[in-house]
């Protein structure tokens, strides 16, 4: 899911403090800054756009991640690339959720049919 967020590098900032007060902030190229966490996470940022990118492995970055875009949520900053509001983004990873999960329960039955044919 592609995000932008809206709002200036003070308001991004004091929404990454409400999550982790322990990492460094710098400049990148094009007018982006860089937020990264002590535990790998990291947050790109490009003002022009308001694209955010996540990067990180692991359970620390998915879990910055997560709380990031509640507290930027919370606040009415986040959109998706297309303009979509967080709430319609949302909804639409549920129907996408809903449609995986479909698609693995029909793969298990036709796994145990399959295997019970072999028998």
């Amino acid at each position: 899911m592609s995000l932008k967020f809206r709002g200036g590098y003070t308001v991004i900032q004091n929404c990454v403090a409400r999550i982790d007060s322990r990492g460094i902030w710098r400049d990148l190229k094009y007018c982006g800054k860089q937020y990264r966490t002590d535990a790998g996470a990291v947050l790109n940022w490009w003002q022009k756009s308001g694209k955010i990118l996540f990067q990180g492995h692991g359970l620390a970055a998915s879990k910055f991640e997560q709380a990031f875009i509640a507290v930027a949520s919370r606040k009415g900053r986040l959109a998706g690339e297309n303009g979509k509001g967080l709430r319609a983004l949302e909804r639409d990873n549920e129907a996408l959720r809903a449609l995986i999960a479909d698609v693995l329960l029909e793969n298990a039955r036709l796994k145990r049919r399959f295997l019970k044919s072999r028998q």
